[in-house]
């Protein structure tokens, strides 16, 4: 493998043509891209702010004012992001252990919290795999809870042929780098509630606008974003550590604007594109699947039932840290960034025990979650080459793992 070639761990393509597109004046997007959001996906009611995180602290800024409850369920195993605006919006952060077998919350352990102080449960769909929430939609209508459809990751991801993002009272996307389609940053809320939307319209109504710098950098990034996801050029970002590509960070004072009329009329040159990013991405997560079947010390986290994933990233449960440290630096050498993903457990998040409940129970499959977890690139830059040689490198792994401890 060259040297000079080197896979990104997660992207989509950026396209110039849309990048200049984006850039001539024209009438303000949002009854258009609201359309096409209607076309491919069904939420209504679509509006923008800066950041995923930005936006589920305005969807938690405007429940609050529904109920007297202060407690927030998420998995114990996330994005960063989402207890970072759990915090940043004043509640307090109620943890949930996560199923290693889906990556998603165990329900089991849902039906055991008490709810009785709990605002809303917020399911998270992990690298573009669905949650299940069929399932988790009456546990929060029955408890008095909110659902909040947290679809940063699964844009157009499906649950029993609904569109994820419109379980629940309302739902979220993120623009951000490495989601399914990227204006270099963004969030969209959306909700069938006419209620939630006047509510959720009038929250943002009071957020910043962007300074025109932030638009400018919206615009520079987008261009170079659109030449250094290519294979033969991510490498030279990759040598530029202080652009802490992949970094998780817990910051709870994260600033919230409204987003960028540039990037808005980016995510409407961009959404018709999503169907098929996210059809070669599950091509590819196939591809994997199919080559890793059976794999000693291997587990692939499953789908909820029901459930079409859109694979932003394609997960896999190693046997231990060791054996994860040993792919890494393999699939390195081999010129592809595989991911260990988050650092570590929200509970386990350095000066966040402040943020969560006082008695939070210990969610031990979280923290295992986040010694053994690795995620493998599905974007369009991946080629079947590349898909051979993960697998190959995955399968020479379990027999070295063998020969060592038989």
């Amino acid at each position: 493998m060259s040297r000079f070639r080197l896979i990104a761990p997660a992207g989509a393509p950026l396209p110039a043509r849309h990048i200049l597109r984006s850039l001539v004046p024209k009438l303000e997007p949002g009854r258009e891209f609201a359309r096409l959001l209607a076309d491919h996906l069904g939420p209504h009611n679509p509006l923008f702010i800066s950041s995923g995180r930005a936006a589920l602290t305005i969807l938690l800024t405007v429940l609050q004012e529904l109920s007297d409850r202060r407690e927030v369920v998420i998995p114990a195993y996330t994005c960063f992001s989402v207890p970072s605006a759990v915090a940043r919006a004043g509640l307090t952060i109620r943890l949930c252990d996560v199923d290693p077998k889906t990556l998603d919350i165990d329900l089991n352990a849902l039906v055991r919290l008490d709810l009785e102080n709990v605002l809303c449960i917020v399911p998270t769909g992990l690298y573009g795999l669905p949650a299940d929430l069929v399932t988790m939609e009456p546990i929060a209508r029955r408890s008095g809870a909110f659902l909040i459809d947290d679809a940063a990751q699964c844009l157009g991801a499906t649950q029993q042929g609904r569109s994820c993002g419109t379980f629940g009272d309302a739902g979220l996307y993120s623009l951000g780098r490495g989601k399914g389609i990227t204006t270099m940053g963004g969030g969209i809320l959306v909700t069938h509630r006419d209620d939630l939307a006047r509510r959720i319209s009038r929250e943002i109504s009071m957020v910043p606008h962007p300074v025109t710098r932030t638009a400018f950098v919206a615009v520079l990034t987008s261009l170079a974003y659109a030449l250094m996801i290519r294979p033969s050029l991510y490498w030279l970002v990759d040598r530029a550590p202080f652009l802490e590509l992949g970094a998780s960070y817990f910051e709870p004072d994260f600033p919230i604007a409204q987003l960028s009329v540039y990037q808005r009329r980016l995510a409407m040159q961009l959404l018709p594109l999503l169907d098929s990013y996210n059809w070669r991405r599950r091509e590819h997560a196939d591809h994997i699947r199919a080559g890793i079947e059976g794999v000693e010390g291997i587990d692939v986290p499953q789908p909820a039932e029901g459930a079409k994933p859109v694979y932003q990233r394609f997960p896999i449960l190693t046997r231990h840290e060791r054996h994860r440290a040993e792919l890494l630096r393999r699939f390195r050498k081999a010129g592809i960034v595989a991911s260990p993903s988050y650092p570590s457990s929200i509970g386990d998040i350095p000066g966040i025990a402040s943020y969560v409940a006082p008695d939070q129970a210990p969610c031990p499959s979280a923290r295992s979650i986040a010694r053994r977890i690795l995620t493998l690139p599905t974007h369009a830059g991946v080629t079947t080459r590349d898909l051979d040689v993960m697998v190959r490198i995955i399968r020479a792994g379990h027999q070295r793992q063998s020969e060592a401890f038989g």
